[in-house]
C-alpha cells in the first residue's frame, strides 16, 4: 500500500472512532433526566458555557503545541480528554465536576486540527492533499452518522433512551481512539517547528482564466485569483532541523499574510468563520431546544428521535456536500450568489424552529439546515484550498476556527448566559435565524456588486474592440 493511502486509512479510522459518541444527540436530555437532574437553564448557562469558553481559550494553544509535539502526542491526548469529559458525567456528578469535564471537552473539540495537520505532515506528495482531506471529512461524517443511528436504534429497542449505557459506549469509543492513535506512525517533520527551510518568493503565476466574454472567448485578468504566491523549498541537510519560537512566529506571520492577501480568500473565510460560529451554536443547543419544546408541550409520552435526526442531518449533509463537489461551476462568478441564497434559506429554516412547537417539524428543519450548511461549507473550503499554499491549510483552518469560536463564545456570553440580552432557548433560534439572514444579505450585495463590475468590464473590452 502506498504511504499516502496508509496514512489516510489511519486518520480515517481515527476520525470515525473519534466521532462515535452516541450520547451526544441526547446530551441535554441526559442532563435533565433523573440520572443527573439539573435544569435546562443550568445545562445551557453553567455546563455548555464552560465548554464554549475553554474551546476559545485552547484552540490557538492547541494549534501551536500540536505542531511542536509533532501531532501524535496531541492525538493521544485528544482521546484522553474525551474519556475525561464523559467520565465527568458518570454517576451523580456535582456541577463543578461537570464543568471540569467541559474544560477537557474544550481541548477535545479544539484538537480537531491535529489529525488534519497530521495528514499534511505525513503526506509528502501535495497533489494528494485534496483527496485525503475529503476522505478524512467523509470518515468524520460517517462516524457521526453511525453514532447517532446506533443511539436511536438502541433507544427504540430498549423502549427508552439508555443514557448511562450510551455514556459508557462513548467512553469506550474515546478509549479506542487513544489505542489507535498510539499505533499510528510517528511524524518526523511538522509544518512550523520541525520542517525544512522554506522561503517565500516574490514571483507570481501567470494570469488565470476567470470567466468567458459574450463572444465565448476566455478572458484573463490580473485579479484576485491570479495572485497565489509560490513557496521555494530549500532542502535542509539536517533532518532534525528545528526552528526557534521567534522563527516560527515570523514564519506564521509571513504565512498568514500570504494566505489572506487574496481578497477572494478573505471573503470566503469571512463566510466560513461567521457561518461556522453559528453552526457550533445551533449544533450545541438544538438538543436543548428539543427538551425545551417537549417540556413546553408537557408531552411525557413522546419518544425522542434526536439520534435519528442527527444521523439524517449528517447523512443528507454528506450526500449534498459530495454532490456539490462534483459540479463544475465558475464559483468565482456565482459563489457569492450561492452563499447568499444558501445563508438566507438557512436563516428561514432556523426561523421555522422558532415558530413551530411541533418536534417533528423541528427535526425536519434541523436536517435541512445541516444539508444547506454542509453544501455551502464544501464550496467555501474547496475554493479557499485552491488558492492556498499547501502548508497554509492548517493555519487558515485554525484561524477561521479561532474566529468562529470567538463568535460562539461571544454569543454564549451575551445571549445564552444573558449578559447582553436575556432570551429563552427558543428565542435563541430567532437570533440565529436573523444572524444567517444577515450573512445572506451581505453576500447577495457582494453578488450584485460582482455582477455589475463584470458587466462594466465587458463593456470596456467591447468598446476597445
Amino acid at each position: 500500500m502506498k504511504k499516502w493511502k496508509k496514512i489516510s486509512l489511519f486518520v480515517c479510522v481515527f476520525a470515525f472512532v473519534r466521532e462515535f459518541r452516541p450520547i451526544e444527540p441526547f446530551y441535554a436530555a441526559y442532563m435533565t433526566s433523573p440520572a443527573i437532574n439539573i435544569t435546562l437553564t443550568q445545562t445551557s448557562r453553567d455546563v455548555y458555557a464552560v465548554g464554549a469558553y475553554s474551546c476559545f481559550l485552547l484552540i490557538i494553544i492547541v494549534f501551536l503545541i500540536t505542531d511542536y509535539l509533532k501531532y501524535k502526542p496531541v492525538l493521544i491526548m485528544d482521546g484522553i480528554c474525551g474519556v475525561m469529559a464523559y467520565c465527568s458525567i458518570v454517576g451523580h456528578p456535582s456541577l463543578l465536576r461537570m464543568q471540569i469535564g467541559q474544560v477537557f471537552y474544550g481541548f477535545f473539540f479544539s484538537s480537531e486540527v491535529a489529525y488534519f495537520g497530521y495528514l499534511y505532515a505525513m503526506t509528502d506528495n501535495k497533489r494528494y492533499y485534496q483527496r485525503i482531506t475529503g476522505q478524512a471529512r467523509a470518515a468524520c461524517l460517517s462516524g457521526k452518522f453511525f453514532s447517532s443511528l446506533f443511539a436511536q436504534l438502541v433507544s427504540l429497542v430498549n423502549g427508552s433512551v439508555p443514557y448511562v449505557e450510551l455514556v459508557y459506549i462513548s467512553i469506550f469509543g474515546m478509549f479506542f481512539s487513544i489505542i489507535w492513535a498510539y499505533f499510528m506512525p510517528n511524524v518526523t517533520n511538522s509544518v512550523y517547528f520541525h520542517n525544512e527551510k522554506s522561503e517565500p518568493t516574490d514571483e507570481l503565476p501567470p494570469p488565470v482564466t476567470n470567466y468567458t466574454s459574450s463572444t465565448g472567448e476566455p478572458k484573463t485578468t490580473e485579479d484576485i485569483e491570479s495572485h497565489q504566491p509560490k513557496t521555494k523549498i530549500t532542502k535542509d541537510i539536517d533532518k532534525n532541523y528545528s526552528k526557534s519560537l521567534g522563527q516560527v512566529l515570523l514564519y506564521l506571520h509571513k504565512d498568514f499574510k500570504r494566505s489572506y492577501s487574496d481578497p477572494y480568500v478573505r471573503k470566503l473565510c469571512l463566510w466560513w468563520a461567521f457561518a461556522f460560529g453559528a453552526y457550533v451554536q445551533v449544533y450545541t443547543y438544538i438538543n436543548v431546544l428539543y427538551t425545551y419544546v417537549l417540556d413546553l408541550n408537557e408531552d411525557t409520552h413522546f419518544t425522542l428521535y434526536n439520534g435519528a435526526a442527527e444521523s439524517l442531518n449528517t447523512l443528507i449533509g454528506a450526500i449534498a456536500a459530495y454532490s456539490i463537489g462534483q459540479l463544475e461551476l465558475n464559483w468565482f462568478k456565482v459563489g457569492d450568489l450561492f452563499l447568499g441564497i444558501g445563508s438566507l434559506l438557512a436563516g428561514i429554516v432556523l426561523l421555522g424552529c422558532f415558530y413551530t412547537r411541533t418536534l417533528w417539524f423541528i427535526y425536519a428543519f434541523y436536517i435541512i439546515y445541516g444539508c444547506l450548511y454542509q453544501t455551502m461549507l464544501t464550496v467555501a473550503e474547496s475554493e479557499v484550498a485552491k488558492r492556498l499554499s499547501r502548508d497554509s491549510y492548517g493555519l487558515v483552518f485554525g484561524f477561521n476556527s479561532f474566529i468562529a469560536l470567538f463568535l460562539h463564545t461571544l454569543m454564549t456570553y451575551g445571549i445564552v448566559q444573558g449578559h447582553i440580552i436575556s432570551v429563552s432557548t427558543i428565542q435563541q433560534f430567532l437570533i440565529y435565524a436573523v444572524y444567517y439572514m444577515s450573512i445572506g444579505a451581505v453576500f447577495l450585495i457582494f453578488s450584485i456588486n460582482n455582477y455589475f463590475s463584470s458587466a462594466a468590464t465587458d463593456s470596456i473590452i467591447e468598446c476597445k474592440q
